[in-house]
């Protein structure tokens, strides 16, 4: 199972070179199988998506704000006439996954609705665990404003958890790290530093402690810190990332490719 991050900024996309090494693209992650191109998010970051053959498509959606749904207008496969493309979210305020998407996605704030792009679109609602093709997706309900969805995602035996917009002092960890079990990598919202948490109390974001706590707790192999601050800088980064001092630890860098 490769893992791609395409996107790994949270909130809004930057750009400037200040932000060359971990990138500006907003929530987007890539896990491929030999058969299957499941994304998790459609940030800004989907359209860094590399050629995928004849893999079949998915799109996990964690939930509808605009950093994790801003990308998929532009999404290059969207445009390929006959190329389906089964999109996957849970219900948010009595919205299901196709009235998000029309919420966002259809004029006057766009100009086409996804049902009048190319490729064939199919919306589905999920509540439960569910299979793509290989690929088993689990799921846990996140405290964030308006709801998220946290997913675990097994192949053959092999996993991540992408848990990004996750706040830890709504909640207690206990689930997550029940969720998170023995998974070959965890990817953790880690917006905020410690300082910057005491002021964001509510805003739905974590901190790099907690997903190191979550780590240990829960025994995953890796963990890579996701949804960077928009006003996080490189060095910024590069400096937290240091103190750390692990080699399984990092800050999600845009491009990176994780073999699991």
């Amino acid at each position: 199972m490769k893992v791609t991050i395409l996107g790994a900024r949270g909130s809004i996309a930057t750009s400037g070179r200040d932000v060359q090494e971990f990138g500006g693209a907003t929530s987007c992650v890539l896990v491929e199988t030999d058969k299957e191109a499941v994304f998790i998010d459609a940030g800004t970051g989907i359209m860094n998506s590399p050629d995928l053959g004849d893999r079949r498509i998915s799109i996990l959606i964690s939930h509808p704000h605009m950093d994790h749904l801003g990308g998929l207008p532009f999404f290059p496969y969207l445009y390929e006439p006959g190329c389906k493309i089964d999109i996957y979210a849970a219900n948010r305020n009595g919205l299901s996954t196709t009235m998000q998407l029309d919420r966002m996605i259809s004029p006057p704030l766009w100009p086409l609705r996804v049902a009048d792009y190319k490729s064939d679109v199919v919306c589905h609602d999920i509540r439960h665990p569910f299979s793509i093709g290989d690929i088993h997706i689990d799921l846990l309900e996140s405290h964030h404003p308006g709801g998220c969805t946290l997913f675990r995602v097994t192949h053959e035996d092999r996993s991540l958890v992408y848990a990004t917009d996750y706040e830890h002092e709504i909640e207690s960890l206990d689930e997550l790290v029940s969720f998170s079990e023995g998974t070959d990598l965890l990817l953790y919202d880690a917006q905020y530093t410690d300082e910057e948490y005491e002021e964001k109390k509510g805003f739905g974001h974590s901190t790099a402690g907690m997903g190191l706590r979550v780590m240990k707790e829960s025994g995953a192999k890796q963990l890579r810190f996701v949804h960077h601050d928009p006003r996080h800088t490189d060095e910024m980064m590069r400096k937290m990332e240091s103190a750390v001092g692990s080699d399984t630890v990092a800050y999600a860098r845009e491009g990176e490719v994780i073999e699991l």
